[in-house]
Formats: C-alpha cells, structure tokens, sequence
C-alpha cells in the first residue's frame, strides 16, 4: 500500500491565481509560506510551496483567500514535467490541495457593521474540503462473526478469544 498526504500551516505569499481548464474547471494556484521548526538561536528559515486546487474549492479560495492569511492545507504531493521556453525539460512539484481551513477570524473591523452585527458566526474559521464520492450503500447488515450477546456487552463466550 503507497500513502501520499501532505499537511502544511503556513501563510500566502499573495493573492490565489483563479484560472479555468479549457472544458470550464476552475483551477487556483498559490503559494504557502512554511516556516521550519528552528532552534533558539537559530535563523528562522522558510520554505515556499506550490499550491494546486480544482473546482469549488478552487473558488472558495479566490473568493476568500488573501496574501498574508494563515491556513492549513491538506492534501498530496504530486510533480508535473514540462518544457521551459528556452526548450529545457523541468520537473514541478505541487501540493494538490483537497481541504483548506482557514485559521485566522475575519478582520471584522473592515466589514460593515449591520454584516457582523447580524451574522456573528461570519468570523469564525471555516473549512472548506474536496466533495468525496458517496460510499456504496450496504444492502445487509454484517453479519456478528463472534459469540456476543450485543444487548447486555458480555464478551466472555467470545470464540478464539487470545486474552484468554
């Protein structure tokens, strides 16, 4: 089994790029600044990583989403290959983001004051997530593989119990 998942929390470099596929997908793009865990005494040291998210995330984050704002994002690495203009093949790597949560409350001193007064949840911070496909539905119940009276918890006629 591979596993790829990422977790960053860190702050945009600028404002999230919005952009559509030729068949009409949103596409955004921006970059995280991370700052590394140092020691005391140490240089602060930062990486900067690429960003990618599709569809109605993509929106979510052009819409609400500004240069300096803390967020985590989840999701994988992935790398694209592509040629440069000057001919020379490169390699990109990007984190394909499938949830962003915002971690900072909106400014509300800059939205008007009937907005905050009459939505005072507007500030608190959202997350926003890739929709996952449903689960099939289960057409029967599973069945009890052990001897356990499921109504009063007795587990001591449980067969091939190891603790025994």
């Amino acid at each position: 089994m591979y596993y790829n998942r990422i977790v960053l929390v860190g702050r945009l470099t600028r404002d999230p790029e919005l952009r559509a596929t030729p068949d009409g997908v949103s596409v955004v793009r921006f970059t995280l600044a991370v700052d590394r865990g140092t020691r005391a005494g140490e240089e602060k040291v930062t990486d900067f990583f690429d960003i990618v998210a599709f569809r109605q995330l993509a929106d979510t984050v052009a819409n609400y989403m500004t240069k300096g704002k803390l967020v985590l994002v989840e999701g994988k690495l992935q790398t694209r290959k592509y040629t440069d203009r000057e001919g020379n093949p490169r390699k990109a790597y990007e984190i394909l983001a499938d949830t962003v949560r915002f971690l900072e409350r909106r400014d509300v001193e800059t939205e008007p004051e009937s907005s905050a007064a009459e939505y005072p949840a507007a500030a608190a911070p959202r997350t926003y997530e890739r929709a996952a496909p449903a689960p099939p539905a289960m057409e029967t119940a599973p069945d009890n593989d052990y001897d356990i009276d499921l109504d009063t918890g007795d587990f001591d006629d449980v067969a091939d119990d190891p603790f025994r």
